[in-house]
């Protein structure tokens, strides 16, 4: 049996592939098991490391220190509860490193660019079309950068309040309070007619 139809004909719970699959290559060393992850999750990351910084070559080379580091150091990683919030924060930590190394770290706090999702997001999948989900992510780009990052893992990755702190070494209740000032200001600029979208982003926002 190939290590893809190993995790993909039994996933009983919501990331349990993506632990079956953790667990084999850092403690049996199955680099099978890592390139499931890789391919995986490589979208995902390239996505969100590209959204960040608007630089194609940057973004790749960020997100492949990662895997290279996973490769290196695997047998001294730890057991994430999220392998999809340990990878997006390892993504994120190394794309600051390269941006510091190159005095551009402000660029973190000026872009992450919201584009027409290709899959819907996980937390607002159950409620808005694609359509819909298009027109008010226009709207989410008019936010503050660190506004639209929050928005962005919380609503598009489905990451809890707890995740995101820990991601953006910010506490628990600071990441409450971003959501909240950038759902006041959406409140402020979307129209009527995306206004019922918008209060299906409350609803969901606090829970």
């Amino acid at each position: 049996m190939s290590t893809r139809d190993k995790y993909d004909d039994h996933v009983p719970l919501p990331g349990a592939a993506d632990q079956l699959a953790w667990q084999a290559f850092t403690h049996d060393n199955d680099l099978g098991s890592f390139e499931w992850l890789y391919r995986h999750f490589i979208h995902t990351l390239l996505d969100y490391s590209y959204k960040i910084c608007l630089e194609k070559a940057l973004a790749e080379d960020a997100v492949q220190n990662v895997f290279t580091y996973l490769l290196l150091h695997r047998q001294q990683l730890p057991l994430p509860q999220s392998v999809k919030f340990y990878l997006l924060r390892c993504v994120r930590n190394e794309l600051l490193k390269l941006l510091r190394k190159q005095q551009r770290e402000q660029l973190f706090e000026t872009v992450l660019q919201l584009e027409p999702a290709t899959t819907q997001p996980p937390a607002l999948d159950a409620f808005l079309q694609k359509e819909q989900l298009a027109a008010l992510q226009q709207y989410i780009n008019r936010l503050p950068a660190r506004q639209k990052e929050v928005i962005y893992l919380r609503f598009f990755h489905g990451l809890s309040y707890a995740e995101i702190a820990v991601m953006m070494e910010i506490d628990q209740r600071s990441a409450y309070k971003t959501v909240y000032k950038a759902l006041e200001t959406l409140r402020q600029i979307v129209p009527g007619p995306a206004l019922a979208w918008l209060y299906l982003l409350l609803r969901t926002s606090f829970h």
